[in-house]
């Protein structure tokens, strides 16, 4: 199993392509430092043409493995434009992977498990859009390392956390199989036996038992019931930092937060430990029949979800189409839903969400779009009035960094929707 080549290609890109660096606000609207995103450094955050420029956020991949080399948690950490704190999204190990023509689809977590830790990387970039400044796969007792800077945490399981080891059986034990006219004797095979690590509702967990408790799995279990658990960690953790651990908690210095990218998972992870997280669980469908013809654990994820938190938390990170027109959406409606449909219609008619900010503030009656590329006025009555309704079209006084349009949602689009809650048809071609 191979990650596709056209992947590859695409992280050589990623800096001239992601040039757009990070929103502040949370997905699930709990506003922080909005308003001071674009106007930071006192004017100077402009490039040599003037145009507003985003403070980059970089992204980090975990994958927890466990004894047998099974991946058995993926995590997204982002961190915030202060270089400290930031947001943790989980997704789901058997998320479906990009696949070439004729390739039958598989998991992300099968990637590893067959290529390794680079294809793994590939495959979830591909999966989400994004790249990833740094990846790598831990177990369970390097990951206490990396815990070992957090208090501990009280969570609440929906389920008992059962683990699955695997033993010998009885060495004189043997396997007889026929094959054709021959008998052949198999060596005993390992045999898997089920324990229970935590039974099910409230306890608080040490370092190296939230390490435990990601790296946990048993054998034949859905991970479609192992999704509240890992968010149930997650979120511990982020209520255990509060405002953040301070850098002796953290095990970092004042002058390592100025401006790079951690190299390593371990001081990524304490990086966004000192300061304030949010926490976002992507959802999974499971798929079946004609999309999961080999009967796997597999998932598909909302492809507009995860645009939304990632062009809210990450935008930086994210593998935007060359020579596609990009957009920003500004809301005060600090509601998900309308994002997520806003962003949905936004796909539906070519255009490249890029950068999303949830706003405080009054809403405003009008939907306005604040252009710097002409070619954005081109397709507004064609495309952008048939899917956002009415709309008022003004010169941006000041462009942003690699952004076409700045869309200001407001009470009009609510209006519109409630009239017309189905897309219409277009012939303007979706966005890949």
């Amino acid at each position: 199993m191979t990650a596709i080549p056209s992947r590859q290609r695409r992280r050589l890109l990623a800096a001239a392509i992601c040039g757009l660096g990070a929103a502040c606000l949370l997905p699930v609207g709990v506003v922080f430092g909005a308003k001071s995103l674009l106007g930071s450094s006192g004017g100077q955050n402009v490039d040599s043409t003037g145009a507003l420029k985003i403070p980059s956020t970089p992204a980090a991949l975990l994958a927890t493995i466990n004894d047998v080399n099974d991946v058995t948690s993926l995590t997204a950490f982002v961190l915030n434009t202060t270089g400290v704190g930031g947001t943790i999204i989980s997704l789901p190990v058997g998320t479906r992977a990009d696949v070439i023509a004729n390739q039958d689809p598989h998991r992300l977590g099968d990637t590893y498990a067959q290529a390794g830790m680079e294809a793994l990387l590939l495959d979830a970039e591909g999966a989400l859009d994004v790249t990833f400044s740094v990846a790598a796969a831990v177990s369970a007792n390097d990951l206490t390392g990396v815990f070992s800077v957090l208090p501990a945490i009280n969570v609440n399981f929906d389920q008992p956390v059962v683990t699955s080891s695997f033993v010998m059986p009885d060495p004189a034990s043997t396997t007889t199989v026929k094959l054709k006219a021959t008998e052949t004797t198999l060596p005993p095979q390992p045999v898997p036996v089920d324990n229970e690590v935590f039974p099910a509702g409230e306890t608080t967990l040490t370092p190296d038992q939230i390490s435990s408790v990601l790296a946990s799995k048993r054998v034949g279990e859905l991970e479609l019931d192992r999704f509240a658990r890992v968010k149930s960690v997650w979120t511990g953790i982020a209520a255990a930092v509060g405002e953040g651990l301070t850098p002796e908690q953290a095990q970092i210095t004042e002058t390592s937060i100025a401006g790079e990218i951690p190299s390593d998972i371990g001081a990524f992870m304490r990086r966004v430990f000192a300061g304030p997280i949010q926490v976002w669980q992507l959802s999974g469908q499971p798929l079946s029949g004609a999309d999961n013809p080999a009967g796997l654990d597999l998932y598909a994820l909302d492809k507009f979800e995860v645009l939304m938190i990632l062009a809210n938390v990450a935008p930086s990170s994210l593998s935007l189409p060359t020579g596609s027109l990009t957009v920003q959406i500004d809301s005060s409606f600090n509601d998900p839903n309308i994002t997520h449909d806003v962003v949905e219609r936004l796909n539906f008619i070519g255009l490249s969400v890029a950068l999303i900010r949830e706003l405080e503030g009054e809403v405003k009656q009008q939907t306005q779009i604040r252009y710097s590329d002409p070619a954005i006025v081109d397709i507004g009555k064609a495309g952008l009035e048939s899917v956002l309704g009415k709309i008022k079209f003004m010169k941006k006084k000041q462009p942003v960094q690699g952004i076409s349009a700045q869309i200001v949602i407001g009470k009009d689009f609510m209006d519109f929707i409630t009239a017309n809650p189905e897309l219409p048809s277009t012939t303007v071609a979706p966005s890949e």
